[in-house]
């Protein structure tokens, strides 16, 4: 099993301990049936530090599943659509190439169907038909999460501690935010 993505696709930022986190959830319940490894975990950071997808050089291969969460921060950045089309591309031939079997998961942006503070919903909309093209042109699923960073009640209370010492920010999800990722997943997945 491979995480590729942002502070919420690989690292699970914001959940109150790193076990409420969505991809532990998902290792939890797929221990279930067998042993579990995780793959690396991998990000890109731009010249503002911000988390994009431009390539990644430590897609370690062979595993069976690989969940990839595309976009959050591309959005953010107001990155071209066509760039970040050839980014997303060029990422998932990435996977693609080091798990060619690999059932592959990924999700769309977290961030607000309106587009909230950061763009209008045409963008986000967009970014996120963009992702689900991408998906299946490499044989994967999509998942969309706009409908759950909807729900205040997955971001909200801001300021409570989170584990990495981090405190909920009103964007990120917090546990139950993490919990409705998780259970979305597993839906897509059947489990």
């Amino acid at each position: 099993m491979n995480f590729l993505g942002d502070s919420v696709g690989y690292r699970g930022s914001f959940a109150s301990t790193l076990g409420n986190s969505w991809r532990h959830l998902m290792r939890s319940r797929l221990e279930s049936a067998g042993p579990v490894a995780y793959g690396t975990c991998a990000h890109a950071h731009d010249a503002d530090g911000n988390t994009v997808f431009t390539s990644f050089s430590n897609v370690s291969g062979g595993e069976d599943v690989t969940f990839v969460m595309l976009g959050t921060n591309n959005v953010r950045e107001a990155q071209d659509y066509g760039a970040f089309y050839s980014d997303c591309a060029s990422l998932l031939d990435q996977v693609r190439t080091a798990a060619p079997d690999a059932l592959l998961v990924v999700g769309g942006v977290w961030m607000p169907s309106d587009g909230g503070t950061w763009t209008d919903c045409r963008g986000v909309a967009r970014y996120n038909a963009l992702i689900a093209e991408q998906a299946y042109e490499h044989d994967g699923m999509y998942v969309p999460f706009t409908d759950l960073f909807d729900c205040d009640s997955n971001r909200h209370p801001m300021g409570v501690p989170a584990f990495g010492e981090y405190t909920t920010d009103g964007f990120h999800p917090n546990d139950a935010g993490h919990r409705a990722i998780y259970n979305r997943y597993r839906m897509a997945l059947g489990l």
